[in-house]
């Protein structure tokens, strides 16, 4: 029965995130905003922790801020939601992961760090494509039915469709970096004005 229950969350969630993808690949205007991207970190780091105790998860301002971009505040949560729980699933207990933020006015910057085992040769430019699984040794540390394969590619539609970009590399030291780059709330963008902009049929 608990597997059934597993599989049932899991395809739950496998559906709600083909669904986002899909809304994402029709370029459907999103809502428009001021999003406070430390509150949004700090509700990432706060999830992270307890969903991986074994985890050392923290939080790192490289700057003064005002982190602020302009955007759809439910979809970048999920970004930072994505990148953090991909951080604490592809990576043995113990390991360190970081969120950090830095920038600019014109440009904000979301680094997700881990001290991992790092990407495997070749995956970084593949990670983001939908259901990809790198060989070791970044492999899944299996917590459950939490996992569509689907986090970083929508992490990626999220991010280009607010005009920003996103990249994997290898942490100096050991590990891995997801970042991105939002354009910052000084940032000349047209957005839609308001959810109700949004046709979910």
């Amino acid at each position: 029965m608990r597997r059934i229950a597993d599989e049932s969350q899991r395809m739950s969630l496998l559906v709600d995130d083909l669904l986002l993808l899909a809304r994402l690949d029709e370029r459907r205007p999103l809502a428009a905003g001021p999003v406070d991207l430390l509150a949004l970190a700090i509700d990432a780091v706060e999830d992270a922790r307890r969903r991986a105790p074994a985890h050392t998860v923290g939080l790192e301002l490289a700057g003064p801020g005002p982190f602020v971009v302009r955007g759809d505040e439910p979809c970048l949560r999920q970004v930072l939601a994505n990148l953090t729980t991909n951080a604490v699933t592809h990576t043995p207990p113990g390991c360190a992961v970081t969120v950090r933020l830095s920038g600019d006015p014109q440009t904000a910057v979301i680094e997700v760090v881990d001290t991992g085992p790092g990407l495997a040769a070749g995956p970084a430019a593949r990670v983001f494509e939908r259901f990809y699984r790198a060989d070791a040794p970044r492999t899944h540390t299996g917590r459950g039915p939490t996992s569509t394969g689907l986090g970083l590619a929508i992490a990626e539609a999220v991010v280009t469709a607010h005009h920003g970009r996103i990249e994997a590399i290898d942490t100096p030291g050991g590990g891995a970096t997801f970042r991105v780059e939002l354009p910052g709330h000084a940032a000349d963008l047209s957005f839609a004005t308001d959810r109700h902009d949004v046709d979910d049929t």
